[in-house]
């Protein structure tokens, strides 16, 4: 369904197993192969994924939005203005060792003949180098995005870090050789609008003027955009180019197992380089003060981080997941047009200054769904031009 893959990816005829943990990847199994029910799993998952972007970033966000707000984060001084940065970043990533269950309940099929354990040593190197190297790109972009959040309004940054849309098409177009149609170019167009309308939207942790620091947040919300953007491309391209050679050395299957192994190493490393910033700048001796101080007490604190941690992982889950059965750039998308409904939710759940519907809002909304219509429609086409030319 990627708009471009390798050669090796279109020749695939491998068979469908069980969904979610065993079902095949790439644009052949949708779009190139004829089976009729093996389509259906393919969109189911599609679904599934979607579905876990949304819950885990409207979870997420709105946790995120009650720690600031019973931390009485509005009343900071400048002193304890990035009180919580690193935490924040940690928890994007330390709540991995939830990926464990899916294979606990989805067991993979054992192979009657397994492969050689040599046949996967070149992978395991570059495998060993890349899995770190998106782990630090996770910490940085979790660090960079609380940090410019704490700096600037929030619908200054909201519209900065919609611009991880446009750095998305351009490092996929060099790094994953994607090509683009101008579906792909009216969905990106609705989904850029989408990030931009959600610009009204409150946040528990908006510095006030005093603490505004346009020159600090403003990179630091450019720079999240870019990582964010690189980091997906460089998912897609780990699953083009390494993964798949490997599953295809080993003679194994492509199955959905492998989004909890793109994310278990590098959520490690993630979490590894988080927590060790975190102790180095001392932000450890802020969490008891925060948790004695908590307005709703101490069991509420600690819900509302362990659910935060694993609300994180239920959207990398989705965003991981549509990479490995689309691309970078259709995950990029549904991860921007779920702004709206985390903007609508925290109108109905809290009251920063006011905030309200408004027509921003219901504009934000029009444009998410004629996106994501766009991408589908996109997809759809395709699969049926294929279906045409193969009877």
């Amino acid at each position: 369904m990627a708009q471009n893959h390798q050669p090796h990816v279109q020749t695939k005829q491998d068979e469908f197993v069980e969904i979610p943990m065993n079902i095949e990847r790439g644009t052949a199994t949708l779009i190139n192969q004829t089976g009729g029910n093996r389509k259906k799993r393919q969109w189911v998952t599609i679904v599934i994924c979607i579905s876990f972007v949304v819950i885990g970033q409207s979870i997420a966000r709105l946790l995120e939005n009650f720690y600031y707000d019973q931390t009485h984060r509005l009343d900071y001084d400048d002193s304890r203005q990035y009180d919580g940065a690193w935490t924040q970043s940690l928890l994007q990533s330390v709540g991995f060792p939830l990926l464990i269950i899916p294979f606990l309940l989805f067991p993979s099929r054992k192979q009657s003949n397994p492969p050689p354990i040599t046949s996967d040593r070149p992978s395991v190197k570059y495998l060993a180098i890349i899995y770190p190297c998106l782990g630090i790109t996770m910490a940085a972009h979790g660090r960079l995005s609380a940090t410019a959040k704490l700096s600037i309004p929030f619908g200054i940054f909201t519209l900065i870090y919609t611009t991880q849309l446009f750095f998305t098409s351009v490092f996929s177009r060099i790094i994953n050789k994607t090509r683009f149609n101008r579906w792909i170019f009216i969905s990106l167009a609705f989904a850029i609008a989408t990030g931009a309308l959600t610009l009204s939207t409150s946040f528990g942790g908006e510095p006030d003027e005093a603490e505004e620091s346009w020159g600090k947040g403003s990179w630091s919300a450019f720079f999240a955009a870019v990582i964010f953007s690189l980091l997906l491309c460089n998912v897609q391209n780990a699953f083009d180019s390494v993964i798949s050679k490997r599953d295809e050395a080993s003679n194994r299957k492509p199955s959905f197992a492998v989004v909890m192994e793109m994310l278990t190493s590098p959520c490690l490393a993630a979490s590894v380089m988080s927590a060790a910033a975190l102790l180095i700048s001392g932000e450890q001796h802020d969490l008891r003060r925060e948790m004695e101080g908590f307005s709703k007490g101490k069991a509420s604190y600690v819900l509302a981080m362990a659910g935060q941690a694993a609300a994180w992982q239920i959207y990398w889950v989705g965003i991981v997941g549509l990479v490995f059965v689309v691309s970078c750039v259709f995950s990029n998308i549904i991860s921007v047009i779920t702004w709206p409904i985390v903007s609508a939710l925290v109108v109905v759940f809290f009251n920063f200054m006011d905030d309200d519907f408004d027509a921003f809002k219901g504009a934000a909304f029009a444009t998410a769904v004629l996106s994501i219509s766009a991408y589908v429609y996109k997809l759809k086409k395709e699969e049926k031009e294929t279906d045409d030319s193969s009877s």
